[in-house]
């Protein structure tokens, strides 16, 4: 009988995802599925969305594996980066609105009105903090100190979460 290969460690995974081996996309999608999803649920109320996101993102894991680069960043961070740009590409190909999908959502409730829309522009969209000025007719130190507002209640609200 032949033994199956199983990953239990997470540069195992990363191995075995660069290999192609469909095992290790497995083990990566039952042991990190919730927090990915969770942050994409976090943006989307649509049901539909948040599924075809989350589809994309762990496609974009599949394909760009042998891409990732551990001197340069943590894998959960490399993944996250993954869901990033899936849910920027999913406001780009729909009429989805980022400030409309989000007042609904958990980051209303931890950024204020002020910031929200800086953080937005910038996480999701990567503006730079120029276009951000431009666009909101603000000066470059208020961008600044709104996305470090932004930053530090973030920060915050995971410390709190993460005391509960």
């Amino acid at each position: 009988m032949e033994k199956i290969k199983t990953y239990s460690t997470q540069d195992e995974m990363i191995v075995g995802l660069i290999l192609k081996d469909k095992l290790a996309l497995k083990s990566v999608y039952n042991q990190y599925k919730g927090c990915l999803y969770g942050i994409i649920s976090a943006v989307f109320e649509d049901h539909e969305a948040r599924i075809a996101v989350f589809q994309q993102a762990i496609l974009k894991i599949w394909v760009d594996a042998d891409k990732f680069n551990p001197d340069k960043e943590k894998f959960f961070t490399w993944m996250l980066n993954k869901v990033r740009q899936s849910i920027r590409e999913e406001f780009n190909r729909s009429s989805h609105v980022p400030e409309l999908i989000y007042r609904d959502a958990d980051l209303c409730k931890i950024l204020n009105e002020h910031d929200y829309p800086v953080f937005i522009k910038v996480f999701f969209f990567n503006s730079s903090i120029e276009e951000i000025s431009a666009e909101y007719f603000m000066s470059i130190e208020a961008v600044r100190k709104s996305l470090f507002h932004s930053i530090e209640s973030i920060k915050v609200h995971l410390a709190q979460s993460s005391e509960q």
